[in-house]
């Protein structure tokens, strides 16, 4: 029998069960009662073979043939066409998987594991990948993302003004792309993204904004008493340049952490900012925080409201569990109410600077003493891993000096610099024998600083 030609494929009729008409050199025609369907037939390893081609009238007799021709020369080569073709569908199928997204998403899930980040830095890195990235590039098959498409997520970023933002979702991209490399569903000629990728500048660093000026720092004082807000901002406010903790560490303190009759407040280590292995881990000390009688009073003053369980700067809303927080941004906008800009003037973590400059310039403590105050760790050489001294005894009598002076500042008398004087441990020690706070302070070693 000759070659099919067009009208015999129209011509021929469907029946009640399917049959084949030969065309030449392996191609048939399949007539179902539903359709007609071009095979390529073949045999490999002695068993016969069928494979689809495509239904007619979409592929041709033409486009048939020039398929068959196709399948007959990879056979010639040694390749199995049925096995080729499912390989290239599995490609297909797993180019569908991994998207840019899916991919992001994998890394993102281990390396939040590996890294023990925390939950709210793990929901940043998520966010920023959400909104800049994978709108964009997300349904992409990661092996077919062309450079400029990166570059152009990471200028869009870049462009609104937000240069730190771009250059953390450029690490992110950087580390999904490695993270394919990893798993072997990207060659590394194709991880192109790097440190330079954009070509964004360096971001400029920037503190958080403070006030080092005593005439400035008494006015905000002044401003601060005279708020006539809720009375827990109130109390959250006027503690923060007095303690000068973290906003975070403040906003999540608990009754259950506050001795009164030591003047002590115990910040447990899951509520300091720590890697989250060292938060768990039962070696980890809790970071001791002596009050000054300033702060005593005014715990003492919410004690009625908040008391005596529970967070002590909790949320005063209507239909508030007792157990929420107030907002962390609750201290930055009382803040902004008394007319302060928070970014450029003063903002809450920038109470920890004011103290770190002022105790320094007008006081003349140690800097290391005030540095255990701030909870950070030595900065010599292998000083976090040997250096555990927490100069307890020192800070007991350096806050309540601090506190002292923010009351001369308040009342707008002239403080003036410390000179050669030199408060860098030399405290008088007694047996702890109980007593008020006014008396002393007592340490976890059993000690007490003389007033």
């Amino acid at each position: 029998m000759g070659q099919l030609n067009e009208l015999q494929i129209k011509a021929a009729p469907p029946r009640d069960r399917e049959y084949l008409l030969a065309d030449g050199e392996g191609l048939y025609l399949r007539v179902r009662p539903t359709g007609k369907v071009w095979v390529y037939r073949y045999k490999q390893l002695g068993k016969e073979a069928k494979l689809s081609l495509g239904q007619y009238p979409v592929v041709s007799l033409a486009a048939a043939r020039k398929k068959a021709r196709g399948e007959a020369e990879r056979r010639s080569e040694g390749i199995d066409p049925r096995e080729a073709r499912r390989e290239a569908e599995e490609r297909e199928r797993v180019s569908r998987l991994n998207t840019f997204e899916l991919t992001a998403r994998a890394w993102h899930a281990q390396a939040k594991k590996d890294r023990e980040w925390s939950t709210s830095y793990a929901e940043k890195v998520l966010r920023h990948l959400e909104l800049h990235i994978f709108p964009w590039i997300g349904a992409l098959a990661i092996d077919t993302i062309a450079p400029t498409e990166v570059v152009r997520c990471l200028h869009r970023i870049k462009e609104r003004g937000n240069l730190e933002t771009a250059q953390r979702v450029r690490e992110a991209v950087q580390h999904a792309f490695q993270y394919a490399v990893d798993v072997g569903t990207l060659d590394p000629a194709r991880n192109f993204v790097n440190n330079r990728t954009g070509g964004l500048p360096p971001p400029r660093s920037r503190h958080y904004a403070a006030i080092t000026d005593p005439q400035k720092l008494g006015q905000l004082l002044r401003d601060m008493r005279a708020y006539n807000g809720n009375i827990i901002t109130r109390a959250a406010l006027q503690l923060s340049p007095l303690l000068f903790q973290r906003p975070g560490q403040l906003r999540l303190a608990h009754w259950e952490d506050v001795d009164f009759d030591q003047a002590l407040w115990r910040c447990p280590p899951e509520k300091m900012k720590l890697r989250e292995w060292k938060k768990r881990d039962l070696r980890t000390p809790a970071h001791l925080v002596p009050l000054p009688t300033q702060a005593v009073a005014i715990l003492r003053d919410i004690f009625p409201l908040t008391g005596p369980t529970g967070p002590i700067f909790r949320s005063m809303a209507k239909r508030s569990e007792k157990t929420r927080y107030m907002s962390d941004n609750t201290v930055n906008s009382a803040l902004r109410t008394l007319g302060y800009d928070t970014k450029e003037q003063i903002t809450g973590h920038g109470f920890r600077a004011t103290a770190r400059t002022l105790i320094r310039e007008l006081l003349g403590w140690d800097r290391e003493v005030i540095e255990r105050h701030l909870a950070h760790v030595s900065d010599e050489e292998l000083g976090g891993s040997y250096d555990r001294t927490t100069h307890f005894n020192q800070r007991c009598r350096m806050i309540q000096l601090w506190a002292d002076l923010l009351d001369d500042l308040a009342a707008d008398k002239v403080v003036a610099p410390a000179s050669d004087m030199r408060c860098s441990g030399a405290v008088s020690l007694q047996s702890w024998t109980g007593g008020s706070p006014a008396a002393g302070v007592g340490n976890e070693e059993g000690f007490m600083v003389a007033a």
